[in-house]
């Protein structure tokens, strides 16, 4: 009998280790799968084409932001929008060279759910997080950084890997860590999510995906940001 529990507990042993090296290749492939897609490459030689000394402010950012018509909401084409759908924290990380040459004088940054769908560690975004933020730092040092918080989902497909309440716990656990880096690193920490939570009718932020957002999402979005994009 003892011998069998030894068994037993080696056999599950080593399906916790096969089942983590596989969570962890598949999580490698998609995030490189991204970065090598074409409206990934596309999108990152769009922006890298980007005029210098033509934009003040840039968004950084997935998919949130590059659905967001930025000059349109805000009538101002001296806004950038440099979101790139399905981008992860570590996409970041690939492409802020052709951000920091811009040398703008405010970027915010929005990044983190798609990580965070893919159950990609806490930690993992937070370290990709500090490595574009000191590169922001040294390559373009008077931009001013502004770290947006993660929103909520109402995804409303419950399974095995991902569903609303997971990723919404990790994404209130992910923007307590985003107030301490910003104060880590002395910067601005922007509440985005609790004035989304907060609205009377939350399914009117969401297209039916639960994750991208609608007009009425976008201009509540606009409005947040007003004080902090046309102030000093």
């Amino acid at each position: 009998m003892r011998k069998f529990i030894w068994i037993a507990c080696i056999a599950l042993l080593f399906l916790g280790i096969f089942f983590l090296a596989g969570k962890k290749m598949k999580q490698r492939w998609i995030v490189e799968k991204t970065i090598k897609s074409e409206h990934w490459q596309q999108r990152n030689q769009i922006i890298s084409e980007a005029k210098a000394n033509k934009y003040k402010v840039i968004f950084l950012g997935n998919s949130l932001t590059e659905m967001w018509d930025v000059n349109y909401y805000f009538n101002d084409s001296t806004l950038l929008n440099a979101g790139i759908t399905g981008d992860f924290s570590e996409g970041l990380t690939k492409r802020l060279d052709n951000i920091t040459k811009l040398k703008p004088e405010k970027l915010f940054i929005e990044i983190g759910i798609n990580d965070m769908i893919e159950k990609i560690s806490l930690d993992e975004i937070c370290d990709n997080y500090r490595e574009v933020i000191k590169t922001i730092q040294t390559q373009s040092p008077q931009t001013k950084i502004f770290i947006q918080s993660n929103l909520p989902v109402i995804i409303n497909r419950p399974s095995f890997l991902t569903d609303d309440k997971d990723v919404n716990n990790r994404v209130l656990q992910q923007n307590e860590n985003l107030k301490k880096i910003a104060k880590e690193f002395n910067l601005t920490y922007i509440d985005i999510h609790s004035v989304f939570i907060k609205y009377p009718n939350l399914q009117d932020l969401f297209i039916p995906d639960g994750i991208h957002l609608t007009p009425t999402a976008y201009n509540l979005w606009k409005t947040i940001l007003t004080p902090y994009l046309y102030t000093k």
